[in-house]
């Protein structure tokens, strides 16, 4: 195992340089070493985020493992939408499933609903509380419109709450301010059968912006494991949207911003036929997805640096399966918060919160008469209350800090929940800060979890019918995490970030096996959700960035990660185990951004990832180059290919019905305008 990672570790090194500027163009010596006397890293180091400790502050003193990917890094990779974006970061591990499906955590744990990672846009939880994931295929917007992705690896509760547990994910857009005039993009490919995307900002009174858009995508289908066919996958989808920022004073602003999404994803699901016991025959599960959210937020300042934000949005989907679930949610949400500085060494930042959502869940019938899902009672209103404190206190001015926060909560499910953290950074000078935090996350029941009355599964005796109607017990899962942290600027042309950390797991989600009543052929049985389950995991996280010369940048990454799962005695779960496998021990990066000349960029990305036991997913390579031209000003010219290093390979298996898919050799041509 370890020779051959070093083994791929130098061929990673070997063609990350040799696909380099290096290949292409030998700057003068001369010239080269005065680039890396004068060029500084304040734009990559000095970056400011907002998601740690919910206030502006700069993310190389942030006392927490965070990363943040700027629009430009978004745009340079070549990703086309955000999912595929965060393979760059390292610790998270993003493994899509099909054409439309991703999987993406952080810290293990990986799977179709990955449970365990809180994403937020602009402030408004994607988290849904069905299954406790994230649906990745309708997190879309313009990305020349995103200003930035903070990351954050471990657990954020304190401050965002429930479900934030190894991680969050804050997706940030643009003001609209700085999205005047035109934008237009097309694309198409082998796998990208077109996307067609524009905007228009503009200036509607004093200090009054808005942009509004509209996107129309369609993706081809993936090929099945074997390589002998599609998966039936393809999908488009269109959507629309605005946004509107009103600058009112120096001390007060406004933003509205609202999101409409439609469209139909083909897919083919092997569902039990519970009549013939062992026999499953394809089913036609096309899903048809719609949604919309408005988002309304009101902020003002004072002289001393206080700030009170006063945030409110109300989110719609609906995904139609066909066969298997028809499901609907509306939330609200209503969220305070005051930031204030009690004295010069004492900065106080509190807030409450208040979160509804209804849903609705309809189990449809196959042809064949049998129901594969069916949930007790079929619509929910849910309420969740929340309060959080926290306090930064300037142990010694400007070198050492201890933040101490808790969040209370009270939800639907486990009720009242508290998650306090307790985080310190010093400071050690302007160019090296060290720091470690203790934090306790939880995450909450799901609906699936507390209303799944029957599934029908799949076993080595044949398709049964699984009892499910004893949920309702099922608690919260809970982790106690430690962590440290440095970061280092030895040069003005290179950085390191490094974090280690150790994580506890307690009442992890088991099923424990019993008897059934249902009168069905084969041997039918009744699965119990049961806390039953415990593991630790520890792990670290590097990474650096390089400034060889102006035009030349470097970024590297490498994540390691252990789980060991374990389960109570008496415990007769079968799943559990399998956990320790689902997300790669090792991970590696390497990027290089280079403008070749002030008109034309060469960007190449080398990925690694490990194998995954539990899905029998074998170890892969991933290299993306981009060339990017712009001929005039306004005009941007580029050929991506993704996937280069083989035809196809398998990243994830799904959770549910339907068929393994091997993700393909992509490459496509995209045209950007903007006047």
């Amino acid at each position: 195992m370890s020779k051959r990672f070093f083994a791929r570790v130098f061929l990673i090194a070997f063609l990350a340089f040799f696909t380099s500027p290096i290949a292409l163009h030998a700057a003068d010596d001369d010239q080269a070493i005065q680039s890396l006397i004068n060029l500084s890293l304040e734009d990559l180091d000095n970056v400011e985020v907002t998601s740690v400790s919910r206030k502006p502050e700069s993310r190389f003193r942030a006392a927490a493992a965070v990363t943040v990917l700027s629009g430009d890094d978004i745009r340079r990779s070549g990703a086309t939408n955000i999912a595929e974006a965060l393979r760059l970061v390292p610790g998270i591990n993003v493994a899509r499933i099909d054409s439309n499906k991703w999987a993406i955590t952080a810290r293990g744990f990986n799977r179709q609903f990955s449970n365990k990672l809180l994403v937020l846009i602009d402030g408004r939880s994607v988290y849904t509380p069905l299954f406790s994931g994230v649906y990745w295929d309708v997190q879309d917007m313009v990305l020349a419109d995103v200003d930035r992705v903070e990351v954050i690896r471990g657990p954020g509760a304190t401050l965002w709450g429930a479900n934030a547990v190894n991680g969050i994910i804050n997706i940030i857009t643009k003001s609209a301010e700085f999205t005047q005039g035109t934008h237009i993009t097309s694309l198409y490919g082998n796998e990208e059968k077109g996307t067609f995307e524009g905007r228009y900002g503009g200036e509607a009174g004093e200090n009054l912006f808005y942009r509004a858009y509209g996107k129309y995508l369609m993706k081809d289908e993936s090929k099945t494991a074997t390589a002998g066919g599609g998966t039936g996958d393809d999908w488009d989808q269109a959507r629309a949207g605005f946004r509107a920022d009103w600058n009112k004073s120096w001390n007060e602003s406004f933003q509205f911003q609202g999101d409409i999404y439609t469209g139909h994803e083909e897919q083919t699901y092997f569902l039990p036929g519970l009549v013939t016991v062992g026999v499953s025959s394809p089913i036609d599960g096309d899903e048809r997805v719609f949604g919309g959210n408005l988002l309304g937020s009101w902020t003002t300042r004072d002289k001393d640096g206080g700030e009170t934000i006063l945030k409110t949005y109300i989110d719609y989907i609906s995904r139609d399966m066909r066969n298997v679930l028809d499901q609907n949610r509306l939330t609200f949400d209503i969220d305070f918060q005051q930031r204030r500085s009690l004295s010069e060494r004492n900065e106080f930042v509190w807030g409450l919160g208040y979160r509804f959502f209804r849903d609705e869940l309809k189990e449809t019938t196959h042809p064949n008469g049998q129901q594969y899902l069916d949930y007790e009672p079929e619509t929910s209103n849910n309420n969740l209350f929340s309060t959080f404190i926290q306090n930064e206190f300037s142990v010694l001015p400007d070198e050492l800090f201890l933040t101490l926060g808790t969040k209370f909560s009270h939800n639907y499910f486990s009720e009242f929940e508290i998650q306090p953290n307790a985080r310190l950074a010093w400071h050690a000078s302007e160019t090296q800060t060290f720091w470690g935090a203790v934090s306790r996350a939880i995450r909450i029941p799901t609906r699936g979890e507390r209303g799944l009355s029957s599934i029908a599964l799949s076993t080595p005796g044949g398709f049964v019918r699984q009892s499910a109607n004893t949920l309702r017990n099922y608690d919260s899962e809970k982790l106690m995490a430690y962590e440290l942290g440095h970061r280092i600027q030895p040069a003005n042309w290179v950085s390191f970030d490094t974090s280690v950390f150790y994580h506890e797991y307690e009442d992890l989600r088991t099923f424990e096996t019993g008897v059934s009543g249902f009168n069905l052929p084969g041997t039918a049985f009744e699965l119990v959700a049961s806390n039953s389950g415990f593991a630790e995991s520890h792990g670290a996280e590097i990474a650096g960035s390089f400034s060889f010369t102006s035009d030349w940048k470097v970024f590297a990454n490498y994540s390691f990660l252990e789980l060991q799962t374990h389960k109570l005695k008496g415990s007769d779960d079968f799943l559990i185990a399998a956990k320790e496998g689902q997300s790669p021990e090792q991970q590696f990066t390497v990027s290089s951004r280079y403008n070749v000349t002030e008109d034309i960029e060469l960007d190449n990305t080398l990925y690694y990832v490990d194998e995954l036991p539990a899905y029998n997913i074998q170890d892969y390579f991933r290299f993306d180059t981009r060339i990017g031209w712009k001929p005039i000003d306004g005009v941007e010219l580029s050929i991506v290919g993704q996937n280069l290093l083989n035809e196809y390979h398998q990243e994830l298996r799904p959770s549910l019905y339907s068929r393994p898919a091997d993700i393909g050799r992509s490459v496509y041509g995209k045209i950007v305008l903007n006047f």
